[in-house]
């Protein structure tokens, strides 16, 4: 009797496991952000929904594979699962690779997993598409380029414009001297003259 209440206690905290278990997935799937769950080595163990769409891989071509292979940095995968176990978490932008060998930004989120006793389990995975955020950031860039090209080119013509107004101010200011060099000149001139003509016309003695 004992045997049996005791067999009918592991069925229903199996069955309780399975429900906790299939809650877990149906959540995740439900999740619009892609998540993987990866094994210590780096194996990926699971994945919902939103990472097959993603990706292009299904949940029965992923599982079982090194969390590398949707990544084109494969060195850093190996520096993030260093900091996860050092730090409990990352974050940083990565490039992801689909089926078809496309190439998509991504933010990647990642979060140590431990079991009761503190030992490390592997590490939840989380990334999100930034190509727009890219995009537009490129298109500001490229607006930011062309306004300060645009402004460059105005003040260019400010400095070739001031270089030409200075030079034209300097030559007036030479012709203003010279102008009044000459004046003195002239009137040297002919106050020697006017000297000279009335030394002509004074009466002889």
């Amino acid at each position: 009797m004992e045997m049996m209440k005791e067999d009918e206690k592991i069925r229903m905290l199996k069955e309780d496991l399975e429900d906790l278990k299939m809650y877990i997935k149906e959540f995740s799937d439900f999740l619009p952000l892609p998540v993987c769950t990866i094994n210590p080595i780096g194996i990926i163990v699971d994945i919902n929904k939103a990472v097959e769409v993603l990706t292009g891989y299904t949940t029965f071509e992923l599982v079982g594979q090194d969390i590398s292979i949707i990544f084109l940095e494969k060195k850093e995968i190996e520096e993030i699962e260093e900091i996860i176990k050092q730090k409990g978490t990352e974050s940083r932008e990565l490039n992801l690779l689909t089926k078809e060998n496309k190439k998509i930004p991504v933010r990647i989120y990642a979060s140590i997993r431990k079991d009761r006793e503190g030992n490390y389990l592997g590490y939840f995975l989380a990334f999100f598409d930034i190509s727009e955020i890219k995009a537009l950031q490129e298109s500001l860039e490229e607006k930011v380029r062309e306004r300060t090209k645009e402004l460059q080119e105005k003040i260019r013509e400010l400095e070739k414009f001031y270089k030409i107004t200075l030079g034209r101010e300097l030559k007036m200011i030479e012709l203003k001297k010279e102008i009044k060099r000459l004046k003195k000149e002239l009137k040297e001139k002919n106050n020697e003259i006017w000297k000279k003509n009335l030394r002509k016309n004074q009466p002889k003695g």
